[in-house]
């Protein structure tokens, strides 16, 4: 056996060899993998759960073919031209071949993709089992080849791209060289199935003349796939990694061979656990244990109700309700049934990502015995340290360089917003999850994660028409993967709810009209839980008081602002929430120009919060903010003195914080409800309250004429601002002019998303919702089209997802630099980038872009983006932290304070930003002023 051909050939090799051996066997290399996969299976109820569902079959035979393929990862090495990539190592181990001359060209060897060529060989290896008969060729339809094919095509795929059927004839892959030559690496090949079939199917009754299940059996569902490409390229990471010494030295014999494997198996668990995938559930606990031993409350009391199998979950309840808390005692006992390993909680910001972190890891300790990975999908997160210091764990420079799967891992996970999905508890914006359905390489790594784990979406109400089609697609993906998904909303109407019910195939026949309430969809059934025989636990009625002010452009005028700094003065603390950064910005520094005039407030109780500002900077806004009007002030912070936060949409989705007073812009009703709870939040605040504040009061600022303008731009649809508009006014008639919940919850929400038009609805209303429907119907049309597009797939940056996930509105990075007295190119931290190293770079970059419109991109107004999408904009240096750059006929501004900011020189070239962009900037006359 030591003689055996498969021997004379390497899987991995060194550029050079002072760190140890040159190369390391590929059949070595190809069981390494299969160990961390033989040990993940054997440590995760979740990994037998789902494999054995998919397959259908028992546990032993599913393991057998699960390693078995997975063993057959890089059947594509056992070629010349992959061999000729590291030619010493060629020579070192195969010196009789390697002397055979042959004419290959230094662009084919480099060419050469030994993923889908590993689909290719196989098949022309077994040609006569596979082929019609005259051994030509497959009919499209041949079982068995399907079945090997749904197999081999995700685990050749591990490096980004799972291939085509069409790849086993592709003649990119077939190599010009004598006979003699050919018949060796196909025996060596062959010769290798045989020893993978006495490891692995032997032992439980298979044989190479059985076939294996056909995974996926429809032809659209790729789900198995996803999960058998995601597990595959993981475990080739880890199989990778430092812990797998290189061994050129082959085995005497296949006793050897099972005995060598064994001991791998050891390593294999070692670097799992290192690595932090592995998890180690606590038993479940009531849902005190997350409540620091107080009771539950409202829906919390209805978790133990729930179903104990995998579904999707509806939880509608208030704000501040503890929905988080309840979702997370759910998940608890869904993992600690083995449905799941892990948790992946997905949000609407990058800002409610944040602030969900530090929650999430007091809760992480509880779920999990081991050490947790709680892992922000951006920012300086845990699991660089966790994970692996991923750049330090990497071998030195490999001779096939990127092909190199551990190098991969590096790249890739050193991007910070890849992280998530390979932790205990992973925290993301919802556009990470997204990606997963659509062409980026790699996707299934995110389908993996996502499928092994319970998926939480919170507000969920908050998305549009193209990023519902994507979430439908993974909710599918999920229920097809036998995973669960628990979505939370306050604001949820019955048409969103209907379809998220029939993405996991259930049909919501008729609507629950409790409140607060729970959904639980599984097997085509939809069952309810409400509180109606729990009336103690029924939320108590809240009012909150309106006022209705008509404006301009819904722009405050002088007297609102004044008012709003005299509040502050009194100790108040207040928001205002503008719907366009350019307006946040204008307003800021209007409010600046009135504190300068004021001796009693200082310029430090106005502060700016919006999306454009760089990562850094952000995470100190957010910081303040929190500090500010989270739940537990800081104590220098303590309630007594005042504050004014003008910020955006950035303050309306799961930000626990608390204010006096709220004046905001008209949006849907849904959001406006959303910003509405973070009045009055804690009522340990309510003794530091000033007395004119004492009951909860929302100013909303209406249009003093018909039409929305940017408003309606931003929101895609004025019929509900004009719905939400009409409700408001309703309300101020009334005796009481209050808001009252959790009754609004429904009364509001339901006949502003009612499809059925109102008998009083203005023409220029009905014709704005006809053409918005046809844009509804477009962008999730294009969403379908996206996800089931056979489009070469792209890089995995953050310019690609932001661009497929956000219908394009928010699809430009910018990352500004400028020149220190060196004459060294700086981010705007200071930091220079010739002094990084490639991981410290691609995090530092990915901390020091700005998201910005992809309108300003519109008549040159920025430079080319680079290959990676992302755009470089030079700045100067000014006095103090302000960066300034003049290009085209735009200037641009970077405050500290105020963020990035563009002024338009040039007005008939502005343009307003495209619909669905909550984030976007303003009109010309708004950029001007600024």
């Amino acid at each position: 056996m030591k003689d055996a051909l498969y021997y004379h050939y390497w899987g991995k090799a060194q550029s050079d060899a002072e760190f140890g051996l040159a190369y390391h066997l590929l059949p070595y290399h190809c069981l390494d993998v299969a160990a961390v996969a033989d040990q993940w299976w054997k440590h995760s109820r979740e990994i037998k759960r789902c494999f054995t569902e998919i397959t259908g079959l028992d546990e032993n035979q599913t393991r057998a073919w699960l390693l078995f393929f997975i063993a057959l990862h890089d059947y594509g090495k056992f070629d010349l031209r992959f061999q000729r990539k590291a030619g010493e190592a060629w020579k070192a181990v195969n010196p009789e071949v390697s002397a055979i001359s042959t004419q290959i060209s230094g662009q084919s060897i480099k060419e050469y993709n030994h993923g889908p060529a590993g689909l290719y060989w196989f098949y022309q290896d077994l040609t006569e089992r596979f082929s019609s008969g005259d051994g030509d060729f497959c009919f499209d339809d041949n079982e068995e080849w399907l079945a090997w094919f749904s197999w081999l095509a995700p685990v050749v795929g591990h490096h980004g791209i799972v291939p085509g059927e069409h790849e086993k004839d592709s003649h990119n892959y077939s190599l010009s060289a004598p006979k003699p030559l050919l018949d060796t690496f196909k025996q060596s090949r062959l010769l290798w199935l045989q020893v993978l079939e006495q490891l692995f199917l032997a032992p439980v009754g298979l044989s190479l003349a059985d076939t294996p299940p056909l995974l996926d059996k429809t032809k659209n569902n790729q789900t198995s796939a996803t999960m058998l490409a995601g597990f595959c390229s993981v475990c080739d990471w880890l199989g990778s990694s430092e812990q797998f010494t290189y061994v050129d030295e082959p085995c005497d014999r296949f006793d050897a061979l099972k005995q060598w494997y064994e001991g791998r198996k050891e390593i294999a668990k070692t670097a799992l656990h290192e690595a932090g995938v592995i998890s180690q559930v606590n038993p479940y606990q009531p849902i005190e244990a997350l409540l620091a031993g107080n009771s539950p409350r409202q829906v919390q009391c209805l978790i133990q109700e729930l179903p104990k199998t995998p579904g999707l979950t509806l939880i509608e309840a208030s704000t501040g309700s503890g929905k988080t808390e309840a979702a997370l005692a759910y998940a608890w006992q869904l993992l600690a049934l083995g449905f799941a390993d892990s948790i992946v909680f997905a949000l609407p910001t990058q800002a409610t990502a944040n602030a969900m972190l530090a929650r999430l890891e007091k809760a992480a300790s509880l779920l999990f015995a081991n050490q947790t990975n709680v892992v922000l999908a951006h920012g300086r997160a845990k699991y660089q340290q966790n994970f692996i210091n991923l750049k330090q764990a990497c071998r030195p420079k490999t001779v096939q360089d990127k092909e190199e799967a551990w190098v991969q891992c590096g790249n890739w996970l050193s991007q910070s917003r890849k992280r998530v999905f390979l932790g205990q508890i992973g925290v993301c914006t919802v556009d990470q999850v997204l990606v997963s359905v659509l062409p980026v390489k790699h996707k299934f790594v995110r389908g993996f994660g996502i499928g092994r784990s319970v998926l939480i979406v919170d507000e969920v109400h908050a998305y549009d028409s193209y990023m519902y089609g994507l979430l439908e697609a993974v909710l599918e993906q999920q229920r097809l993967a036998g995973g669960s998904a628990i979505l939370l909303s306050a604001t949820l109407p019955s048409g969103q709810k209907r379809q998220l019910a029939q993405a996991w195939a259930c049909e919501l026949k008729t609507i629950n009209s409790a409140y607060p309430l729970i959904s639980h969809c599984s097997a085509g059934q939809t069952t309810t839980f409400d509180l109606t025989e729990r009336p103690a636990q029924q939320p108590q009625p809240t009012a909150i008081g309106l006022e209705l002010i008509k404006a301009p452009e819904l722009l405050p005028d002088e007297q609102l602002l004044q008012r709003l700094l005299d509040a502050v003065e009194q100790g108040a603390q207040v928001c205002l929430v503008c719907n366009l950064v350019a307006v946040a910005q204008q307003l800021y520094q209007h409010c600046q120009a009135l504190i300068e005039q004021s001796v009693t407030i200082s310029e430090e109780q106005c502060l700016l919060f919006h999306s454009r500002f760089i990562f850094r900077h952000r995470q100190d806004k957010e910081k303040k903010v929190w500090d500010l009007f989270g739940p537990e002030p800081q104590p220098e912070n303590v309630r007594g003195k005042g504050h004014l936060l003008i910020a955006t949409q950035v303050v309306e989705q799961s930000l626990d914080l608390d204010f006096d007073w709220l004046v905001t812009q008209l949006c849907p009703v849904d959001l406006l409800f959303q910003r509405m709870g973070r009045l009055h939040r804690h009522a340990k605040n309510q003794p530091n309250r000033p007395e004119q504040l004492a009951e909860p009061v929302c100013t909303v600022l209406l249009p003093n004429e018909d039409g929305y303008a940017l408003h309606e731009l931003i929101y895609g649809n004025s019929r509900v601002l004009w719905r939400t508009q009409q409700l408001l006014e309703a309300a101020k008639k009334d005796s009481e002019s209050k808001v009252t919940f959790p009754a609004a919850y429904r009364d509001w929400i339901e006949p502003v998303y009612d499809e059925e038009a109102w008998l009083d609805e203005p023409e220029w209303v009905l014709k704005n919702y006809d053409d918005y429907d046809k844009d509804r119907y477009t962008s999730k049309m294009l969403a379908r089209q996206l996800i089931n597009s056979s489009m070469h797939e792209l890089s995995d940056n953050d310019a690609n997802v932001s661009a497929l996930t956000r219908d394009g509105d928010m699809s430009l990075n910018v990352i500004p630099t400028y020149l220190d007295s060196q004459s060294r190119r700086c981010l705007l931290n200071g930091e220079p980038l010739d002094s990084m190293g490639e991981s410290q770079r691609a995090e530092a970059l990915n901390l020091n872009s700005v998201a910005v419109p992809k309108s300003w991109s519109n008549h040159d107004r920025l430079p080319k983006a680079d290959q990676d999408g992302v755009i470089w904009l030079p700045m100067q240096k000014q006095i103090g932290s302000q960066f300034f750059a003049q290009y085209g006929n735009d200037t641009y501004i970077y405050q500290h304070n105020a963020g990035l900011k563009r002024i338009e020189l040039v007005q008939e070239d502005a343009e307003a930003e495209p619909p669905h962009n909550p984030e976007g900037s303003g009109n010309s006359s708004l950029q001007s002023s600024t």
